[in-house]
């Protein structure tokens, strides 16, 4: 078996991609391992890129705005789909469709601090930064980050910002974010070494995801992700003294300029989240869209700076627009808190806000092993002589099935076929196709919970985690038998207000036995799924040919869903590469 070889030494090789050097969204990266690397260690391979991204020009239609890839996932986000061979396309060894959604269930649910670091660090993934935390009682975020954001540049002291962000002569714009990725594929997830001279080497193929679908603003910008942390409206002079008289913006006067509040951290230009160029307006600290007041003038950002002339207060930051804004919201603005400044930049580009990126550097840095003295002649004797090489890796298969927002009660047909599986993770994303714009701004996607200090918390991650969407209970029906005896409710989390502990029992066995460490629950609103363990056990695993399988979704009614939905249900099972005679079979 593959697992009893014994490493002796190891060796890092870089292997270049090979049809092409620059990758844009929906493009496909080709990998190819030659048989000549012998045995392999998947586990400990990593590929590199470097990835690049940019925004529309400004223009009097759009404006400036920093966005970046996938806070949890970072790179991953990028990659939608993965294909393993043997050889040149010879065999399918592994094919994960819904790279991104597998990849952010894991990393949500197998995290804790140490695992965030490192993905930080390595994987174009952010971390949380005090520096830009709130004070108003928002809920800890790690979508919020400007001074140690992988994707653009920090903002050193506090300098004057009068030229506009994503171009080449200003400090502060994007850079290029490099990571080394942990492929999350059943094989490069395996500890055993995969003996790469018996296959003829092994082919990858990667295919890139669309670029509306990967990118995502500010929290701290965005009126639609914990509204109250986002700067406050000061006055228009920077002065306690007299900020409700002179300094106030009167119902509607008209001001070009904006001072902040020191409030949530905004003490430096280092830590403010606005860029020059970026469209910005008012609200009241209570807009959920129903209620509160939003203003409907907004003008660009022509300088950020931090203004140390204030005699009678603390420093404060300094925003000057090219235009005035006017206060349309009907009350005088005479004090700290009455009225927020929020980024009006995606939503104010109604012909489109069409943010890219480019892949370009991208190497699979691959831990080659050397095997003792020996051990490859004999391994090939007894190759020859008939014998046979069984190698196991556990992988998943994702059957999507499409739900409509009317299906108030659904019958998730899943045609399993895996003869070793060992649990199934279903995820229903929203089905809705966004365009960036509404994704930048998140002014339509699913509501994920209405948190009294955050106001309200749309998701920034529409189409690759799961909502709940007012599902009831759920159950799976299979071998002719009720799995498990009982509904399981999951009306608490739908109600968005607490959570089901027979829900945790299901999906905590479900992830461990998909080789998913369960460790964190914190982010059971915002990726929603449902899991069921097919076998408990170290070793266990469950025949699934020939059995129907069928996972029964029910809700109370039609008024509760807002959503169409795509469920992912992952697969998890061991499959068997069997090496034989110079042919390879795989046995799903």
């Amino acid at each position: 078996m593959s697992s009893d070889r014994i490493q002796v030494g190891q060796t890092d090789i870089s292997i270049p991609s090979e049809n092409g050097l620059d990758y844009r969204p929906g493009g496909r990266i080709e990998l190819y391992v030659p048989p000549t690397s012998k045995f392999v260690d998947l586990s400990q391979s990593k590929l590199k890129m470097n990835v690049s991204l940019a925004i529309p020009t400004v223009s009097t239609s759009k404006g400036a705005q920093r966005v970046q890839l996938d806070s949890q996932t970072g790179l991953h986000s990028l990659i939608r789909s993965i294909r393993i061979f043997s050889g040149r396309k010879t065999i399918l060894l592994e094919e994960i469709e819904g790279y991104d959604i597998l990849t952010a269930l894991r990393f949500d649910y197998e995290t804790n601090d140490n695992l965030k670091a490192t993905r930080g660090l390595t994987e174009g993934a952010t971390t949380y930064d005090q520096s830009t935390r709130g004070t108003e009682g928002t809920s800890k975020t790690i979508q919020n980050n400007v001074t140690s954001n992988p994707y653009f540049m920090k903002v050193v002291g506090n300098p004057t910002l009068s030229t506009s962000f994503a171009t080449t002569d200003e400090d502060y714009d994007f850079k290029v974010a490099k990571g080394e990725l942990h492929l999350n594929t059943g094989l490069f997830r395996s500890q055993a070494v995969f003996p790469a001279l018996l296959t003829d080497g092994i082919f990858i193929e990667i295919l890139l995801q669309d670029a509306k679908k990967v990118f995502r603003s500010l929290d701290g910008t965005n009126r639609n992700r914990r509204l109250k942390l986002c700067p406050e409206f000061h006055s228009t002079n920077g002065s306690d003294g007299d900020r409700a008289t002179s300094g106030s913006l009167q119902s509607g006067s008209a001001t070009s300029t904006i001072y902040l509040s020191r409030a949530n951290n905004q003490t430096n230009v280092e830590n403010c989240g606005f860029v020059v160029g970026e469209d910005v307006t008012l609200c009241t600290p209570d807009y959920d869209g129903t209620s509160g007041s939003l203003n409907a003038s907004s003008a660009k950002i022509k300088s950020i700076e931090i203004d140390r002339a204030i005699t009678d207060s603390s420093d404060k930051i300094k925003v000057t627009l090219h235009a005035n804004v006017s206060n349309t919201m009907g009350f005088d603005i005479t004090s700290a808190g009455d009225a927020l400044v929020i980024s009006n930049n995606a939503e104010a580009a109604t012909t489109g806000y069409d943010c890219t990126y480019t892949v370009s550097d991208v190497e699979l840095i691959v831990k080659q092993i050397q095997v003792p003295d020996g051990y490859e002649q004999s391994m090939m004797t007894m190759m020859k002589e008939g014998g046979t090489m069984n190698y196991d890796y556990r992988t998943f298969t994702n059957y999507r099935y499409s739900q409509l927002q009317g299906d108030n009660v659904a019958n998730v047909r899943l045609p399993l076929i895996e003869s070793r599986a060992t649990s199934i993770l279903c995820v229903p994303t929203d089905a809705k196709s966004y365009n960036n714009r509404e994704m930048l701004s998140c002014s339509a996607t699913y509501l994920i919970n209405s948190e009294s200090d955050d106001v309200r918390n749309f998701s920034t991650r529409s189409g690759i985690t799961g909502i709940s969407d007012g599902l009831q209970e759920y159950q799976f029906i299979y071998d002719g038998k009720i799995n498990p005896s009982r509904k399981v409710d999951v009306s608490k989390i739908s109600a968005k207000n607490s959570i089901s502990q027979q829900w945790c029992i299901e999906a905590e066995k479900a992830l461990a036995m998909a080789d998913i460490e369960p460790l964190s629950f914190l982010q059971f609103q915002e990726n929603f799924f449902v899991g069921r363990a097919l076998a408990i056990g170290r070793n266990a695993v469950y025949d699934a040919r020939g059995k129907d399988f069928n996972l029964q979704v029910e809700y109370t009614s039609s008024s509760q869903q807002t959503k169409d939905k795509l469920w992912n249900n992952f697969v998890s099972h061991i499959r068997r590469l069997v090496i034989k005679n110079g042919s390879i079979q795989v046995q799903v």
